[in-house]
């Protein structure tokens, strides 16, 4: 806090009686103080220039001493002085010598007394050197007819502008605050007032604020020593004491810079935060567990509303800024259309919901956003888990096989890795995930496919097709593996087949959907609309040969049989939907391949 300007003139007046000697007490606070001083400008930028200023002059005075001698030895010849001019010019030598001699003798014990008073702070000698040199320098100064006054004089008026610099160097500008009729404190940027007045606003948050009549600062320019400057925090107190609020010293606890609450223990606060740490911790010596936001906690004065029980503080930060979302499952969700309707990515959606590609009912909720707490913890762990690594398939092509036959010689085989991966979590949910190492437990095996080479046909002729239904079996050949509903929300048939075999379009239409890349569970898939609310959906495949917006015939070639997106073995899912409500397949084409 800024001292009274009443106290620090008493100072001054014990200052300078000491001067003049009349107690004891008043020489050794002028001692203190000229100790300060001398210590401050010894600190300042202004000392280090006049030293430095200092020993160029005197460099420069020697240079011009030196060039002077070999200019008078060189000219000696050619100068004729008579008896009397020499005797002139030795009377003005010596006068300069004399002139000269008690700032050379001065400059001289400045710098020994420099040393001295080094080795005397060093020693805690330090008031009795000073005394000592005063005394000395008094009893000079008072034997005006001796030659030390010489001495004593300019050293004396040295030291007088070296206390005055170090004095003067230590003041500046500052801003005197006066809010609601009271003095505030000094400042150097009215920002520092507008911060400290929200920070105030924020200690009393759990009464009414009523702003004072005079609420708005007057600020009026002065010079104050540094020592004299307001921190925020001093700030903070004094605006507080002048609201009129009934005052308590405590502890005031801060998320992200925001106060939450306040109490008369600071260890209760450490204790709570390190208690909600622990309930994210699992033991492990390596992991790292630490707040998302900047906590503080912050000694002041707070209203004793702001005084809260260490229950109530604990809910407040378990409290949630922001609400959780979530969705209840209708009958024709699957968990990427539930992605797609709240424009989530896939990903984001599995993490909010683990285990949701296992189990989804109808009725049951989902999270879209997860809440907020308002102090967040984050994990960061170093976790080893083992990795299953996909096998690659190896064509050898039969041209003289129809395409679309395969035939398996060489059973694929996953591999294994061990990984090593430094985990993120904020709030129990991964968000990061960064691998720090892969060692190989077991290496895949290829599977090898004998791959027909011969192009299959575009489409079927008419004979191919059957006339009794309005949809055609879709695969060129294939076995019923799962039926409609066959497990939860399994909304199609699936038709197992070889990789790559053709698949067709069960009815003439519109191509609406056609992704040649994995997307979600589907994997690459194709979407037709064939009018009247009817359209049929291919997933799974391997690759696919339309577009959208193509219209495509009753037979034609649209895709091959594979195992992308959330596939176990090659096979076509086939879907029928009907004004958006998916239908059993079976009931449409029936249950084996009839082509």
């Amino acid at each position: 806090m800024a001292r009274n300007r009443s106290d620090a003139g008493s100072d001054l007046a014990e200052d300078q009686s000491g001067t003049c000697g009349k107690n004891k007490a008043g020489t050794n606070s002028f001692i203190k103080w000229v100790s300060n001083c001398t210590e401050r400008f010894e600190e300042t930028q202004l000392y280090r220039y006049f030293y430095v200023t200092g020993i160029a002059l005197a460099r420069k005075a020697k240079r011009i001493r030196r060039r002077s001698i070999r200019f008078l030895k060189a000219h000696k010849p050619v100068i004729r002085l008579s008896p009397r001019h020499r005797r002139i010019l030795g009377r003005v030598r010596d006068s300069l010598n004399s002139a000269k001699a008690p700032f050379e003798e001065g400059f001289n014990w400045s710098l020994q007394f420099a040393e001295q008073l080094r080795q005397a702070k060093e020693a805690g000698e330090e008031k009795a050197l000073l005394r000592e040199t005063f005394a000395h320098g008094f009893a000079a100064c008072r034997d005006t007819s001796s030659r030390a006054f010489n001495y004593a004089a300019p050293v004396a008026g040295v030291a007088v502008l070296l206390l005055t610099i170090a004095v003067y160097s230590n003041l500046t500008f500052a801003l005197s605050v006066e809010y609601n009729g009271q003095f505030i404190g000094y400042i150097t940027d009215e920002s520092e007032f507008v911060a400290a007045n929200q920070k105030m606003r924020e200690r009393i948050v759990f009464e009414e604020y009523e702003y004072p009549e005079d609420a708005v600062p007057k600020y009026t320019l002065t010079i104050v020593s540094q020592s004299d400057l307001n921190t925020e925090e001093e700030l903070t107190d004094n605006l507080i004491a002048s609201s009129g609020s009934e005052l308590t010293e405590a502890y005031g606890l801060y998320v992200a810079d925001k106060f939450v609450g306040a109490s008369y223990d600071d260890d209760e606060i450490n204790s709570l935060l390190d208690s909600i740490k622990a309930e994210y911790s699992t033991g492990d010596p390596d992991e790292v567990v630490e707040f998302t936001d900047p906590v503080t906690i912050k000694a002041g004065l707070y209203p004793k509303t702001s005084i809260v029980n260490i229950a109530a503080l604990e809910e407040k930060l378990k409290s949630n800024q922001e609400e959780e979302t979530t969705y209840t499952v209708q009958e024709g969700d699957a968990p990427t259309v539930i992605a797609q309707k709240f424009d989530m990515l896939y990903a984001d959606f599995k993490a909010l919901n683990p285990g949701v590609e296992e189990s989804l009912l109808i009725g049951q909720e989902v999270l879209i956003e997860k809440a907020v707490p308002t102090l967040g913890v984050q994990v960061i762990r170093t976790e080893v888990y083992e990795e299953e690594v996909n096998f690659s398939i190896v064509h050898e092509q039969d041209p003289d096989l129809q395409q679309g036959y395969t035939r398996v010689t060489q059973m694929g085989e996953k591999g294994l890795n061990r990984v090593t991966a430094q985990v993120t979590y904020v709030d129990g949910v991964e968000t990061s995930r960064t691998v720090l190492s892969t060692e190989v437990v077991k290496e895949p095996v290829d599977e090898v496919m004998v791959v027909g080479g011969k192009q299959p046909l575009n489409q079927l002729p008419a004979t191919a097709m059957s006339t009794s239904s309005y949809f055609i079996w879709p695969v060129d050949g294939g076995y019923l593996s799962c039926g409609f509903y066959g497990y939860y929300n399994h909304g199609g048939m699936d038709i197992a087949a070889h990789a790559g075999t053709a698949v067709r379009a069960a009815a003439s239409g519109t191509v609406v959907a056609a992704f040649n890349y994995t997307n979600g569970a589907y994997g690459r898939y194709v979407l037709i609309d064939h009018g009247g609310g009817t359209q049929t959906l291919y997933a799974h495949n391997s690759q696919v040969y339309v577009s959208v917006g193509q219209w495509v015939e009753q037979g034609q070639l649209i895709a091959a049989v594979g195992a992308t997106g959330n596939a176990y073995g090659n096979h076509c899912h086939f879907e029928i939907r009907v004004n958006g409500v998916r239908r059993d397949p079976s009931g449409y084409i029936g249950t084996v391949y009839n082509r």
